[in-house]
């Protein structure tokens, strides 16, 4: 087969036969030659010299991964479930049921002004004991004491018109009685008797007047100086300074937040709150255990004092009031307790041992061959080495770690590390 070509100045090519194109085919197909055993040894060696390139990257890669994941740790915090360190009583077999409260005063009062005014004097300040009627503070009496002196002289005025009317009435009765005398002996007239006679009737009448205004201005004299005592704040018991509210200067009115917070350190106890689920375990002189926070070596002896008689719809639970037995120097009202209700009281013996402080033994695990916790602490995870007694029911004794009340995670992660993020898991 023959083809014609037309170049663009519309004259014709010669003619492009079969061979010619058989030939411009050839010439644009690729070359494939057989490898010789040179090139596959050369082959090798670039792939023997790339490798500790590729090497690397899959350890980049690997890194990268494990950054990722530990960014991932630390950007989205994992939900954990916690729990607490708390210290339990080393005749754990005599508790048959264990609540949680806070020390609370029997007599407790916010001391506040009666009226308003200007705080003048503070004469007491936070811890100190003061005494029933000791005056605390003072408010500015400048306008009272003045009201007041203004009475006490229009009382002393009164007196005054009192004794003057009296002297006139005497005048009257001793002339009334002469002119008596003298009208017997024919002396006199009863016309001048009978006007004596009238004015002692209006002598009489004008002291009884007088004498009701005396009594009116003694009970504004009254009302002034009790208006004057109440600028005076005084304790209302006996009892310890436990907060001061104000500074002197400062306004202050009846209505406000108060001066002082006065409570009786000599009689306290504390408030637990008991499930309405185990109420039927309690009931009054219930001997109870008594282990505050603040001092982790001392038991204290309680009784059940009182049962409130109403529900925490809220909590679902009924508080308990317990009183100390014994020595409670140093407690102090809102310290956090943890009462065990016991089925016989403490002897001495008994009460001389020491509380044990316990972890729930989920929480305690080994990473790098010691024991350690987990703890949540500002949303991030940190990790403290513990060291372990026996066994306590759920808990294992602490021999050293983390002080009581602290909050560790309970089977935590094996991904959970030092720095992760986390936060307590919710409760449905």
């Amino acid at each position: 087969m023959t083809l014609l070509a037309q170049d663009s100045d519309d004259h014709y090519s010669p003619p492009v036969t079969d061979e010619d194109l058989s030939k411009q085919l050839a010439s644009l197909r690729l070359q494939r030659e057989p490898q010789s055993s040179g090139t596959g040894v050369n082959a090798r060696s670039e792939l023997l010299h790339r490798w500790p390139i590729v090497a690397g990257l899959v350890a980049v890669g690997g890194v990268g991964y494990a950054l990722f994941h530990q960014t991932q740790a630390r950007i989205f915090p994992e939900e954990v479930e916690l729990g607490a360190v708390t210290l339990v009583s080393p005749t754990q077999e005599n508790v048959t049921l264990v609540a949680t409260g806070y020390v609370q005063a029997r007599r407790r009062a916010v001391v506040a002004p009666k009226v308003m005014g200007r705080l003048a004097k503070l004469l007491v300040d936070e811890g100190h004991p003061v005494k029933e009627g000791q005056l605390l503070a003072q408010l500015d009496s400048t306008d009272a004491e003045a009201a007041y002196y203004q009475v006490r002289a229009e009382v002393a005025a009164a007196r005054a018109r009192i004794e003057g009317v009296r002297a006139d009435l005497a005048d009257v009765e001793a002339r009334h009685e002469r002119e008596a005398k003298l009208l017997s002996g024919a002396a006199s007239t009863q016309a001048a008797v009978d006007d004596l006679q009238a004015r002692a009737l209006v002598a009489r009448a004008h002291l009884a007047t007088t004498q009701a205004e005396m009594a009116a201005v003694e009970a504004r004299l009254g009302a002034a100086q009790v208006v004057v005592e109440n600028t005076r704040i005084r304790a209302p018991f006996s009892g310890t300074v436990v907060r001061k509210l104000v500074e002197e200067g400062e306004v202050v009115a009846p209505a406000g937040a108060g001066l002082f917070i006065l409570a009786d350190l000599s009689d306290l106890e504390v408030h637990a709150d008991v499930s309405e689920a185990q109420l039927a375990k309690l009931q009054a002189t219930t001997p109870t255990e008594i282990l505050l926070d603040a001092f982790p070596d001392r038991r204290f002896r309680g009784e059940v004092r009182e049962i409130r008689q109403t529900v925490d719809r809220a909590k679902a639970a009924v508080t308990a009031k317990v009183k100390f037995h014994g020595d409670v120097q140093g407690v102090l009202p809102d310290m956090a307790a943890k009462v065990s209700f016991l089925s016989h009281p403490l002897d001495e013996a008994a009460l001389q041992l020491a509380p044990k402080l316990v972890v729930p033994a989920d929480a305690v695990v080994e990473r790098s061959g010691r024991q350690v916790v987990l703890m949540v602490n500002d949303g991030r995870v940190r990790e403290m080495v513990v060291t372990t007694g026996g066994p306590v029911g759920a808990m294992v004794e602490l021999k050293s770690g983390p002080s009581t009340g602290t909050r560790v995670i309970r089977h935590p992660a094996d991904r959970l590390h030092e720095g992760s993020s986390a936060q307590e898991k919710e409760s449905k």
